[in-house]
């Protein structure tokens, strides 16, 4: 199991937490003109210790709360120092996300680089939402670019291979006081972020929080911008023993789900940014997402291709003896037509394979040339018997947020009915009760689909109807 390090805290110059009159206060010149807080862009680990104490811990717990009772996995964390809120996160058994935060500071960085170098999921990058720039023109006829060549262009050290959840900006806002929505909902429409968590401080502070010949930076007297302008927006008020304790933690959704403006962020630059990787999942099995866009997948690690490559010759010589068995050659698999094509893996025992196919570009259909190794198939005595419980299949369903997902077999539909009613992730799907034609003319399947199509567009239970179903909803 990987495990956190303790950076030398020499190399780092920390020193003594600085208490002013009992309340942690950073190291601020005796005189300063303007009369502001002082907002730099490189800050030593020290000169924003005060946010380190048992006394600051509640901003941090705040947004940790909001990230696991929401169940976000996705995360980028802007001005993040050295990410206090992974500490909180871990501490709290909550390990199963991924996380990209990014700081203009360098030292914090480093320090975070060095306590979670053994952590896959969590990633630390010098950089400046600043350089988050607006879309520029380009070509001959001065043509404006569109979001995914400005991610080619200019955006690539910004770019995760995960999708975004929600985006953390904990005090930074203010260092744009004119531009900060601009900022904040371009960085979310690229990201794809349809949630955000605000820390800000208030105006007004308690005099022994805060020194009388300061002017405070703040943006919070314009959250209400945020909150007419978006879907859903709370916040919570905090009064803790900090300097400048007085502030607000706000957690906005952007839009509802099903709002075009939400749902069509998919279309310009999904791939960019969504790109699968490996998974240890609940069961223990790791899921390796071998092909990703109808090509080998670049986001897995070459020990990772390598085992998926070793199961291909296991699935060469097990093929044999299974009904349909030229589905299983390399030509018969279809990787050309898989938008994702995964390998399961009891430590470097191959499980099972399964797919995710594009049928005709326009829908996607899951257990797509799915295969059980022998060594690992199931008696049959019970029906719905899996080895991974589905957590496979629930991944995969993470990874295909706003597509018309559905299941198809030649068998009766009697499977499918029994899946709905046993197995809690199916509850909401559709049995369609009449075969139809999937994927070639005369290739009648029943087909069991998630509730976002409609039933009655299945109805007319024909492959060039259900052309234009999937071609309606996309």
């Amino acid at each position: 199991m990987p495990k956190k390090h303790l950076p030398n805290p020499k190399k780092y110059e920390f020193l003594e937490t600085n208490y002013v009159m009992g309340i942690p206060f950073p190291r601020l010149p005796e005189t300063i003109d303007p009369q502001f807080v002082p907002l730099k862009e490189d800050y030593k680990m020290r000169s924003m210790d005060y946010l380190d104490t048992p006394e600051a811990r509640p901003l941090f717990e705040k947004q940790a709360d909001l990230i696991i009772e929401n169940g976000w996995k996705g995360i980028i964390d802007v001005g993040c120092r050295h990410g206090p809120v992974n500490d909180i996160l871990h501490e709290r058994g909550y390990t199963d996300y991924e996380y990209m935060g990014f700081d203009t500071s360098t030292q914090p960085i480093e320090y975070a680089q060095e306590t979670w170098q053994e952590f896959g999921n969590i990633e630390y990058r010098i950089l400046s939402w600043k350089d988050f720039k607006p879309l520029g023109k380009r070509g001959q006829n001065n043509k404006k670019e569109t979001v995914a060549e400005w991610w080619e262009r200019a955006g690539q050290e910004f770019q995760v291979s995960f999708p975004v959840d929600v985006i953390i900006w904990s005090g930074v806002l203010l260092y744009e006081p004119i531009y900060h929505l601009w900022y904040f909902h371009n960085m979310h429409k690229s990201y794809g972020a349809q949630n955000a968590i605000i820390q800000e401080p208030l105006k007004d502070q308690r005099p022994e929080c805060w020194r009388e010949d300061l002017e405070l930076n703040t943006i919070a007297n314009k959250l209400d911008k945020y909150k007419t302008k978006y879907n859903e927006y709370d916040s919570w008020e905090f009064d803790l023993d900090i300097f400048s304790g007085r502030r607000i933690v706000s957690r906005v959704k952007l839009w509802k789900d099903d709002d075009s403006k939400w749902v069509d962020w998919d279309n310009d630059f999904a791939q960019l940014t969504k790109t699968p990787r490996s998974t240890i999942l609940p069961c223990g099995y790791k899921v390796i997402p071998y092909i990703f866009g109808r090509d080998v997948n670049w986001n897995i690690s070459f020990d990772d291709k390598l085992l998926c490559e070793k199961a291909m010759l296991y699935l060469e010589d097990e093929r044999i003896n299974h009904r349909l068995s030229e589905n299983y050659t390399d030509k018969g698999l279809h990787f050309d037509k898989m938008y994702l094509y995964n390998f399961v893996f009891d430590g470097t025992e191959p499980v099972f394979c399964s797919g995710v196919q594009e049928v005709n570009d326009l829908g996607l259909r899951v257990f797509s040339r799915y295969f059980s190794f022998d060594k690992y198939k199931t008696d049959g005595t019970k029906l719905l018997d899996k080895n991974d419980n589905f957590e496979e299949l629930e991944w995969t369903l993470e990874q295909l947020r706003g597509k018309v997902v559905f299941w198809s077999r030649d068998k009766s539909p009697k499977f499918f009915e029994k899946l709905k009613e046993d197995i809690p992730i199916f509850k909401n799907w559709i049995v369609h009760d009449e075969k139809i034609n999937i994927i070639y003319p005369d290739n009648k399947q029943y087909v069991f689909y998630t509730p976002k199509l409609p039933a009655e567009w299945w109805k007319a239970g024909s492959y060039g109807a259900l052309n234009e179903i999937l071609r309606h909803w996309n």
